[in-house]
């Protein structure tokens, strides 16, 4: 049974809906937004972050959107359409990398990459004890011993030149095969595998001490002659299909890793570490630190809420949804009571 208001209750909440209505006016809407902000900029020095809320309350929240949260399968549809969007616009032909990478943040990453020495010993170690390095290096040094060969030899090919190679090379045969190019092709791969090991070694030798400054300076230069082009020149290697597919890619790489523990142990480690340094912080000398002003807050304010408010105004919205709030408080009984004392 729909409950009726006493007369005096229905004049209060008919007041207080217009009082609030009026604050929210399109020409109030300002005044009001920044005294709000400023009340609470105000209570914000006698709070910390640890009486607002946990970091157990953070971690369950993080979780729930970075951990649990499944997207739904229009995913994909709007990772194409960005896909695409950004592939086909034609920022790429007024953009070159220099506009997004100024030469000096190019020293400072190529610096701070070369004196990574220990790094970049490790890195070497691992690619030389690598059988595919060991096997490129092979064939590197295989086909340019053959081709030398050959070329010494006037770039033929037939099979008493060969012959005479071979016989200079190895001093093995008298007489020659049939299948001689087959045979110069393996003694030369069996001869290449029984010393690849230390020119290995010496190859490792060489990167591990070459001159950084010169490397720093050709890389420069490098640099210096790509920095120009737009990135439209380099956009025609990947087609927007590709541009999709890294996305998803990325995507469904994302949705694995998040399940793992490496990545739950990670979000937790720097939640702790949040609240360690900023637990017994007050939330003004927090917002301070993390660089959030006043301006910023009303400017965002400003930005959002008037035109929420104008469409649920012109949709007549806003006053129905005020009213529902507060009628329940005049229905109750201590103001009944209050109104009939």
């Amino acid at each position: 049974m729909e409950h009726i208001l006493h007369p005096k209750a229905q004049a209060l909440l008919d007041a207080q809906v217009a009082y609030i209505m009026q604050r929210l006016n399109a020409n109030d809407l300002a005044v009001t937004l920044q005294q709000e902000i400023d009340l609470i900029l105000a209570n914000a020095p006698l709070l910390t972050l640890n009486e607002c809320v946990t970091s157990d309350m953070i971690k369950e929240t993080v979780h729930g959107y970075a951990i649990e949260l499944e997207l739904g399968a229009g995913v994909f549809d709007i990772i194409g359409d960005i896909a695409r969007t950004i592939h086909g616009h034609n920022v790429h032909q007024q953009t070159t990398l220099n506009d997004i990478v100024p030469d000096k943040h190019v020293e400072q990453i190529l610096d701070k990459v070369l004196e990574l020495t220990e790094v970049r010993e490790y890195v070497l170690h691992e690619a030389v004890i690598n059988p595919v390095y060991a096997a490129l290096a092979s064939d590197v040094m295989y086909y340019g011993l053959r081709d030398y060969l050959v070329s010494q030899m006037g770039g033929k090919k037939s099979s008493q030149r060969m012959a005479t190679v071979l016989s200079w090379s190895k001093s093995l045969v008298e007489r020659v095969p049939a299948d001689i190019e087959q045979l110069i092709e393996l003694n030369l791969r069996q001869y290449i595998q029984k010393s690849i090991q230390s020119v290995l070694i010496e190859s490792k030798s060489f990167l591990t001490h070459i001159d950084v400054q010169k490397l720093r300076d050709n890389l420069l230069d490098i640099w210096e002659d790509i920095k120009q082009h737009p990135i439209s020149t380099y956009q025609q290697l990947l087609s927007s299909l590709d541009v999709e597919e890294f996305f998803v890619l990325t995507y469904e790489f994302w949705r694995d890793f998040r399940q793992s523990d490496y990545f739950k142990v990670l979000i937790d480690a720097g939640i702790d570490a949040f609240f360690n340094r900023y637990g017994t912080t007050t939330l003004d000398v927090l917002l301070d630190e993390v660089g959030i002003k006043r301006e910023m807050l009303i400017a965002d304010a400003l930005r959002f809420v008037p035109p929420v408010l104008g469409i649920m105004q012109q949709k007549s919205l806003l006053e129905p949804l005020i009213r529902q709030h507060l009628e329940p408080f005049y229905q109750s009984d201590a103001v009944q009571q209050i109104l009939s004392d």
